[in-house]
């Protein structure tokens, strides 16, 4: 059996402080000890000043036969450097590399001669063939759904077939991460500062946004119910969690099994918080289910408008009904959910009308708090094909890439109009004294308020210098 260390990369600077659990490796973990093979995780995230030490240590005690990295592309740099000191320190251990990242870049991350191989996609039952693969030696163009080089040649074989059955998966190594550590962190609905857990129950998404990725495939594939409750109800009795975020790309794809899955936490009296910090199609949910969402204890969702625009809606093909988006945001206001809603900035063919439309939506709504992100075209989406089109490049650089900045503007506005309009719209949203005490009211965590208050503000009133546009020079 084999040693297997894997590895979350973390982001090159201290300026994020989002972070939650590696759900990804915490699950390929469960799939190769439930096969007899020895795991160790180590998030990168956690203690971000003393990587090279937490790296070192790790190696020297427990002497990994094959190294698995994780990152997504805001982590590439730190994928690179961590590969490098792996090789460093044990030039004959196999290095591979996963997770979003990778697999948008398989033959760019291979380039990098410390990684030996990439896994493209889902990674459970890839990364056990692989591992039992190197474990005796055998042909690793038999594994469907990797990238690897082998004689200076690039070799990509078949996609592997998404995993079906999401039940017959283990439920994560939650014993391998320092559970505790991750409340002092900000969380993807602001969970922070009490013990809480993810969860995914679905995975897929049949829709075809332009801007959207595609790890898990356009093929809605769902866990069952009782499946679903049978974790939860682990994790309140061995770790007395009560605090869920649900990371599915679209919990209620299938509204039949979202329902069901809330009755089912009314009938075992599981007492818990539920936060959906995204998959929601929201204008899909009538009043009836939202009632029983908010008995379930369903009490912080997001939702992604993206843009007020119906036109935009048909351009990004995500084809939302704004009104009954709307409808639903009411909804949530008045069964008192608190509710965030998602907007983006800078769509192809987008103008100053259109950008107006959707400030004005998020100002006139009884959303708590909105979130106002720059367009970034993301490399396996339609969004980075047409932008690649738009600004006549094969590819585009992402060194520069981040939440919070982007170095593209594809809409028809210029680059400094954009950035003032991206300040106005923080600014007319929170200038409300209204909004700011039902932010106050309703808030479920009330110790993350005034962290998200000030990031707030501090978008209303930052200067141009700290624009989250970067200069062009930066693109050259």
């Amino acid at each position: 059996m084999a040693r297997v260390l894997l590895i979350k990369c973390s982001y090159m600077t201290l300026y994020h402080r989002g972070i939650t659990f590696p759900l990804g490796i915490m699950s390929i973990a469960s799939v190769l000890r439930r096969e007899g093979h020895e795991v160790r995780i180590l998030d990168l995230r956690l203690n971000q000043r003393n990587l090279g030490k937490d790296i070192s240590m790790i190696m020297e005690g427990f002497k990994p036969h094959l190294v698995g990295l994780s990152s997504i592309t805001l982590e590439a740099p730190s994928l690179h450097l961590v590969a490098s000191a792996i090789k460093n320190m044990a030039p004959q251990i196999p290095v591979i590399a996963g997770g979003p990242h990778p697999s948008s870049f398989p033959e760019e991350v291979l380039q990098d001669p410390n990684i030996n191989c990439v896994v493209i996609g889902e990674g459970e039952a890839t990364a056990l063939e692989l591992v039992n693969t190197l474990l005796d030696g055998g042909d690793l163009e038999k594994i469907k759904g990797i990238t690897y080089s082998s004689d200076g040649k690039v070799i990509i074989t078949p996609p592997r077939p998404p995993i079906e059955n999401l039940d017959e998966l283990p439920f994560p190594s939650w014993d391998l991460v320092e559970i505790n550590r991750y409340k002092n962190w900000v969380t993807m609905s602001d969970m922070m500062f009490r013990k809480y857990m993810n969860i995914y129950t679905s995975r897929g998404c049949p829709y075809r946004c332009i801007y959207c990725h595609n790890i898990f495939g356009k093929r809605f594939r769902a866990r069952s119910p009782e499946n679903v409750i049978e974790e939860i109800s682990t994790v309140i009795d061995r770790y007395n969690i009560r605090n869920f975020e649900v990371l599915d790309d679209i919990f209620n794809m299938d509204t039949e099994r979202a329902m069901r899955i809330y009755e089912l936490i009314l009938r075992k009296g599981l007492k818990i918080s539920i936060a959906f910090p995204n998959g929601l199609r929201c204008d899909t949910i009538d009043e009836g289910h939202l009632r029983l969402m908010k008995r379930a204890g369903v009490n912080i969702v997001s939702v992604a408008v993206e843009t007020a625009s119906p036109r935009l809606q048909r351009v990004i093909r995500k084809n939302l009904n704004i009104r009954k988006v709307n409808e639903f945001i009411n909804g949530c206001f008045k069964y008192g959910i608190f509710t965030r809603g998602f907007f983006m900035m800078g769509f192809p063919t987008e103008t100053r009308e259109d950008i107006l439309e959707t400030i004005g939506f998020s100002v006139n709504s009884r959303l708590h708090t909105a979130y106002f992100f720059l367009v970034v075209p993301f490399k396996g989406s339609e969004l980075y094909r047409i932008s690649c089109e738009k600004l006549n490049s094969a590819q585009m650089d992402f060194s520069h890439y981040g939440y919070t900045t982007t170095t593209f503007n594809l809409s028809e506005v210029s680059d400094e109009e954009l950035f003032h309009l991206h300040k106005y719209a923080y600014k007319k949203f929170y200038i409300d004294p209204m909004r700011i005490i039902r932010i106050l009211q309703y808030h479920p965590v009330k110790q993350s308020l005034p962290e998200n208050l000030m990031g707030f503000l501090k978008m209303a009133f930052r200067r141009r210098k700290d624009s989250p546009i970067l200069p062009k020079f930066l693109t050259n």
